[in-house]
C-alpha cells in the first residue's frame, strides 16, 4: 500500500512539473494583445477634407487638406509644396515635406514640420508650427 501511495505522489508531481514547463514554455497568443476599443480611439483631424488661404508676401497662398495629404499652393497654382500628414490628436499633426517646386524653397524633402491649431474662431484656423527648432503662429481662413 505505500508503494502504490508513493507511486501515485511520484505521478503526480511528475505531471505538476511537466505541466508547469509546457505552461512556462508556450508562446502567448496573439489574442492576448487586441484593443477592442481601436475603433473608438481613431482621431478625427480637424482639418480633413478642407481648403483654406493665407497671405504670404502680400500674395495668397491656397492650402488644401485631404485625410493624409498637405499642399500649399503659390502663385496661382504655378509653385507648390506637398506634405504627407500624419495626425497625433485632433489638433495636431506632422507633415513631412514630400516634394516642392517653389523658389528659393530653403527646405529639403523629408523635413519634418509640426504644427498644432490653437484655435478655431470665425472661419479662421490660428496655429503655432515648428521646424528645425523655430516656432511661429500664423491664420488661415476656411474657404469651404
Amino acid at each position: 500500500m505505500k508503494k502504490l501511495q508513493l507511486l501515485i505522489t511520484v505521478l503526480i508531481i511528475s505531471f505538476s512539473t511537466g505541466a508547469q514547463d509546457l505552461a512556462m514554455n508556450t508562446q502567448a497568443s496573439n489574442y492576448d494583445n487586441v484593443n477592442y476599443n481601436e475603433a473608438s480611439n481613431k482621431i478625427v483631424p480637424l482639418l480633413e477634407e478642407t481648403t483654406y488661404t493665407y497671405k504670404y508676401k502680400g500674395d495668397n497662398v491656397l492650402v488644401v487638406f485631404t485625410e493624409n495629404r498637405h499642399i500649399e499652393y503659390f502663385n496661382n497654382k504655378q509653385h507648390s509644396i506637398k506634405s504627407s500628414l500624419l495626425w497625433t490628436s485632433e489638433t495636431e499633426c506632422e507633415m513631412t515635406i514630400l516634394e516642392s517646386n517653389l523658389p528659393n524653397f530653403p527646405f529639403r524633402n523629408g523635413t519634418k514640420l509640426n504644427m498644432k491649431i490653437n484655435k478655431v474662431k470665425n472661419g479662421y484656423i490660428y496655429y503655432q508650427s515648428t521646424l528645425g527648432g523655430r516656432s511661429w503662429t500664423g491664420k488661415m481662413k476656411k474657404l469651404n
